[in-house]
């Protein structure tokens, strides 16, 4: 228990950490409809550890009766929820009653850890994970929020070195039969990544690294935005109706920004720019390219005459290489202070020559979100965890730079809409042997 409980102490106070950078008005901001505040994710994960662990305790008196119907994000067997768009609507609680309401919270949980029997102890190991998720959906939200202002705040004021050109080639993975997925003795996760199973793979191969900036300027300037032929029925649809042009957080020098959203019609000139969370910074076309949507990502993959890998592919690769985060990458969550660089970069290649296979960027894949053959949906509240959401969404892997590190394996599956743009996401290209 002494390991868990200090887990949990150190995952709870690295995400009030996340939020040092923040003024009080950057707590209470929603954009728009997916973007939640940052005062929402202090208390909904809060709510969590209250609500599936902590009231199982005959002595223990919920914080606010009111806080279960603001904080639930969408267990519908917990009762009714706040609407997702209409966080940013609320005032009060305040930012200091929200802290209030995460130490008291804290406090019961370290007051009563000596009484957790395993299965409390098995919630509060997965509360501690569903924090970790919290982290990163904060830090894409704090781009989102302050990236609307027309200033372009930074986040963090750390220098950002250049990144360093890396050729792109194609190395080949041999397929075969293979198992996917977790098995019980592998430790924790989540329940979408089960069961353990055998699937046949053709052989491939896949890009040393991920798409860069500059290759993707080099689509926007070949007219890949205006051509049907490259774009999936619904992503052309979803274009026109949205009037993208270019990944989310890009603008031209001289182009005053209205909004990231509203770019039909305007006309820009001067160099390309992108807003990160060190601010606004020249683009960096040797970098990966970021906050693209799947639709974009496909689209780019059927310009350049190759495709997607499914996610089997990228977990074999993934699993073969050992993959996981350069040091340098990761040290948002190593370290106590927010002194580390936050942006998107190659890391240094495998023996056999990958780059960023994990904990740049999430890459898109062409595998639809559904469950594994033989999947078990668990029973209880924790069965809307995963699999209420196996539909209409596209599965993406390797983590990226606001990952936990508990949360970077082979196994790992994240997952978005396909028009959604606002995490930290890019692509690498496969083509079939």
């Amino acid at each position: 228990m002494t390991n868990l409980h200090e887990r949990y102490r150190a995952t709870r106070a690295l995400t009030e950490r996340l939020c040092e950078p923040l003024e009080t008005e950057d707590y209470v901001v929603q954009p728009r409809a997916e973007v939640s505040p940052p005062k929402w994710h202090l208390a909904h994960t809060t709510w969590f550890f209250e609500t599936f662990l902590l009231s199982r305790l005959p002595s223990y008196t919920a914080y606010n009766s009111n806080f279960p119907r603001l904080f639930n994000s969408y267990y519908k067997t917990q009762g009714e929820h706040w609407l997702q768009g209409e966080r940013g609507q609320l005032s009060r609680p305040t930012v200091k009653e929200i802290y209030r309401y995460r130490h008291h919270v804290d406090a019961a949980i370290n007051a009563n850890a000596d009484r957790f029997d395993p299965e409390m102890l098995k919630v509060l190991e997965t509360g501690i994970h569903h924090e970790q998720q919290h982290q990163e959906l904060l830090l894409m939200d704090i781009k989102a929020i302050l990236a609307i202002n027309p200033e372009m705040p930074a986040y963090l004021n750390t220098p950002v070195p250049p990144s360093r050109q890396v050729p792109l080639k194609y190395l080949p993975i041999e397929g075969g039969t293979h198992r996917f997925g977790v098995n019980p003795e592998d430790g924790f996760s989540f329940c979408n990544e089960t069961p353990n199973h055998q699937r046949l793979l053709h052989d491939f191969s896949l890009a040393n690294r991920p798409v860069t900036n500059g290759e993707y300027l080099a689509f926007i300037e070949d007219g890949g935005y205006s051509e049907p032929f490259l774009w999936k029925s619904d992503g052309w649809n979803w274009l026109q109706a949205s009037g993208v042009r270019w990944p989310l957080y890009w603008h031209k020098e001289s182009w005053h920004k209205e909004s990231w959203h509203n770019e039909r019609g305007h006309k820009q000139s001067g160099e390309w720019r992108e807003y990160t969370l060190h601010g606004d910074m020249p683009l960096d076309l040797h970098a990966p390219v970021c906050h693209l949507s799947w639709y974009e990502a496909d689209a780019y993959a059927c310009w350049a005459k190759a495709r997607l890998p499914d996610e089997f592919e990228l977990e074999l690769a993934i699993d073969q290489e050992h993959a996981h985060p350069a040091a340098d990458n990761n040290d948002f969550f190593r370290h106590d202070t927010l002194t580390p660089r936050l942006d998107t970069h190659h890391q240094p290649a495998s023996n056999s020559g990958f780059y960023s296979l994990a904990g740049n960027l999430w890459e898109w894949t062409a595998s639809p979100y559904v469950s594994y053959p033989r999947y078990q949906r668990p029973a209880g509240a924790f069965g809307e965890y995963n699999q209420k959401f196996m539909a209409n969404q596209m599965v993406l892997r390797g983590g990226c730079l606001a990952t936990s590190e508990d949360h970077f394996r082979a196994t790992y599956r994240n997952f978005f809409f396909p028009h959604q743009r606002w995490a930290f996401t890019g692509l690498r290209l496969a083509r079939d042997v």
